[in-house]
């Protein structure tokens, strides 16, 4: 029994140092991996509160810089994308827009198939509108329209005007190069008063029209009927001058000339834009919003000339009939101050004296302005020995270029001046 129990305290003893070796077993153990490297002393180590703040601050610091880096680079990558779209993507969508429109403008509002003539210098079309009336009794009228007009306007307004006449009459019209359907010539450059004068002369003797005829002149081209007036007097039977714009419109002292004058390079910035495509949908813009003359204009036309006025060609066309407009109005201020026995053929002109700005040009105000339109509108009417004039007040510029019921009252009044004679 006595050895049972000591056999007993024994493996119990036995248990205890076993169980007291593996504790410090384990406690050696854990102290060998509790061990660090000489330079790993925690007391070197950052604590995890100064870390946290340290982070804290870098993090805040990167946002700092980095919202204000966006703040000064999103404005110039912006303005870097947008001359992007404007130099090279939209100008490239532009143009090819620009030259789909103005084909597609130019087969809806001109159908001239039969009216293009090889008749401009080396043989580029030209639209020539020729009403033909065999049975007239009357001389031929040649009319010659103005600044940024074309036969899509001028054709309808010619039929009307031979509606009014109430008897059959002889038209012959056309466009000058670069306007509506007519061939834009291969240089601007070459076109000048002595170019413009052989097309007109051209233009009537390809035609086989009857002499004398009568010119009627708007607007601007009523600059040109005049020169044709003065260097071929015999083929003339009368002339309409519709509100003429003075000779000296260009000479200094006038109060356009400064504004003749910019309308060139005005024009020519026009063109390029268009090229892009831009200046079409300004359109409407400039219908209801622009005042002054050119708005004017643009009010009481169709919609179909203004969107082939606003194409790349017709406006530099234009900026170019500013340009040689100048040298024509020299050769008639020429002409007229060299008349010694004034022309035999009656004149008529008719004045537009209303204006739409308060101070049309040069700060005149509008009495001022119709004043001193009236004194230089009287060399045309010195260049005849039978001339008249008709100052119409209530009339723009504009709404006398479209009044064709005053067209034919003109002519008809011109008619009774003329020699029966000639009539026959």
């Amino acid at each position: 029994m006595s050895s049972l129990i000591d056999n007993a305290i024994l493996l119990q003893r036995n248990n205890i140092s076993y169980d007291n070796s593996m504790e410090r077993k384990n406690v050696d153990s854990f102290n060998e991996e509790q061990k660090f490297n000489w330079y790993e002393n925690p007391l070197l180590q950052l604590n995890d509160a100064v870390e946290k703040i340290a982070t804290n601050k870098s993090l805040l610091c990167a946002s700092l810089y980095n919202g204000l880096l966006m703040i000064v680079l999103l404005p110039i990558i912006f303005i870097l994308f947008i001359l992007f779209l404007l130099l090279w993507i939209l100008p490239g969508f532009g143009l090819l827009y620009e030259r789909y429109a103005e084909d597609r403008d130019r087969k809806q509002y001109y159908l001239p198939i039969e009216e293009m003539q090889p008749w401009g210098s080396n043989n580029t079309l030209v639209h020539v509108v020729h009403l033909r009336a065999t049975e007239s009794k009357l001389p031929p009228i040649v009319y010659i329209s103005g600044l940024g007009t074309s036969m899509y306007v001028v054709k309808s307004l010619l039929i009307k005007f031979v509606e009014y006449m109430s008897e059959p009459v002889e038209i012959l019209s056309f466009d000058s190069p670069g306007y509506g359907a007519s061939e834009p010539p291969t240089d601007w450059n070459t076109h000048n008063a002595e170019t413009e004068l052989a097309l007109l002369r051209q233009v009537i003797e390809k035609s086989v029209l009857r002499k004398p005829f009568i010119l009627f002149g708007a607007s601007a081209g009523a600059s040109l009927a005049q020169l044709y007036r003065l260097t071929y007097p015999d083929d003339v039977a009368g002339t309409v001058l519709f509100d003429p714009t003075p000779s000296n419109i260009f000479e200094q002292g006038s109060p356009m000339v400064t504004d003749f004058n910019r309308a060139f390079s005005l024009y020519s910035k026009m063109a390029r834009v268009a090229s892009w495509g831009v200046m079409r949908p300004l359109g409407p813009f400039i219908r209801y919003f622009v005042r002054g003359e050119f708005g004017d204009i643009f009010r009481h036309l169709p919609n179909g000339h203004v969107a082939l006025f606003m194409t790349k060609t017709i406006l530099l066309k234009t900026g170019h009939h500013f340009r040689y407009w100048h040298s024509i109005m020299d050769c008639v201020t020429k002409l007229q101050d060299d008349i010694v026995n004034p022309r035999k053929s009656p004149l008529l002109v008719v004045s537009a004296l209303n204006w739409t700005k308060k101070r049309p040009h040069g700060g005149l105000i509008r009495e001022e302005m119709r004043q001193w339109w009236r004194d230089n509108q009287q060399p045309f009417i010195r260049s005849s020995d039978n001339a008249g004039f008709v100052p119409r007040t209530d009339y723009t510029h504009t709404q006398c270029m479209l009044d064709m019921q005053l067209a034919s009252n003109a002519t008809k009044a011109i008619l009774t001046q003329i020699p029966t004679k000639t009539l026959q």
